[in-house]
């Protein structure tokens, strides 16, 4: 009984030792196969990874040779931050950019104001008016024109606005004619006869008047007596009577009596009388002026002074003249 088990146990022991070397053969096999299947270093399915210094296959399939670098594919991808645009061009250095920058502009120092202007310095082409004033007429005829005016031609009598003598109505917006210089009154009667200066009813009537009427009035008013004056007191505190005697340099303005005399009266036979004249006609031919409405004064003079005035000024200046004129 004994020998039979033990027998038994040996051969159950051969058993086991053969089947334990039976799987581990095939386990061996199995793990051979596998091992030349698969690549070193990666799973099946997957290529390799390169090992250092080995040659690299191409994108063609050739083989290239160590040192040697795969051109890239595609298109390269702008670095980080370049926001976005891989067409970005890089900014130039500054100094490039200083040199290509265009100058910056020359400030030009203002040019000098004009010097003062005196009663002396105009000068006119008035041969023709001396040839109208050099004709014949009676003082008669002249008188009746200023008078009575001419009916036939629709030209009212001068008197009518600016009075029998030559001095209208104090506040009217008519000038003082009286004691006027001839050539200065021929002037402006051309002037409102071809139109280089505008009035509502002067250039009507001018345009009824022949060149001896003109001379006629002309030299019927100078003829007469200019009313007399009532200069002020000096008053340094009178602005108008600054700006007469001394303008302002600030403004770029002459005195007003370099032109037209110490006292207003008129320094040049072409520069009008504004002592005297009504508050009314100085204020409304400055207007005139300002606006450029007036535009018969020599080289724009009177103009540009006009722009220059400020409405203090030119009331200061309308009240200093016609506050000259006697009751």
């Amino acid at each position: 009984m004994n020998d039979n088990m033990a027998a038994l146990a040996k051969g159950a022991i051969s058993v086991v030792v053969v089947a334990g070397v039976l799987v581990a053969g095939t386990a061996s096999l199995f793990h051979i196969s596998v091992h030349r299947s698969t690549p070193a270093g990666g799973p099946p399915g997957q290529p390799a990874p390169a090992q250092p210094g080995a040659p690299q296959p191409s994108a063609g399939g050739a083989t290239l040779s160590p040192g040697q670098a795969q051109a890239p594919t595609g298109t390269p991808q702008a670095p980080a931050g370049a926001g976005g645009a891989a067409t970005q061009t890089a900014a130039a250095p500054q100094g490039q950019q200083s040199a290509q920058s265009p100058p910056a502009p020359q400030i030009q120092p203002a040019p000098p104001p004009p010097p003062p202007r005196k009663g002396t310095d105009f000068s006119f082409p008035q041969a023709r008016w001396d040839a109208l004033l050099a004709q014949s007429g009676d003082t008669a005829s002249s008188a009746s024109l200023a008078n009575s005016g001419k009916p036939e031609a629709g030209v009212a009598a001068c008197a009518s606005c600016h009075g029998a003598q030559g001095v209208p109505a104090a506040g009217t917006p008519f000038p003082i004619l009286a004691g006027a210089s001839p050539a200065y009154t021929v002037k402006q009667l051309l002037d409102y006869r071809d139109g280089t200066r505008q009035h509502p009813i002067m250039t009507g009537i001018a345009k009824g008047l022949s060149d001896q009427d003109i001379a006629a009035v002309a030299r019927y008013y100078g003829s007469l007596p200019a009313p007399p004056l009532k200069p002020p007191a000096p008053n340094p505190q009178d602005r108008g009577q600054v700006l007469h005697g001394f303008g302002d340099n600030a403004l770029a303005l002459a005195a007003c009596a370099n032109c037209h005399g110490a006292n207003g009266e008129g320094e040049n036979p072409m520069l009008p009388r504004l002592a005297g004249q009504s508050d009314t006609y100085l204020a409304t031919q400055l207007d005139a002026f300002r606006s450029g409405q007036r535009a018969n004064d020599d080289l724009g003079t009177m103009r540009d002074i006009a722009k220059r005035l400020s409405a203090e000024d030119q009331a200061a200046l309308v009240k200093y003249y016609s506050g000259m004129r006697q009751p």
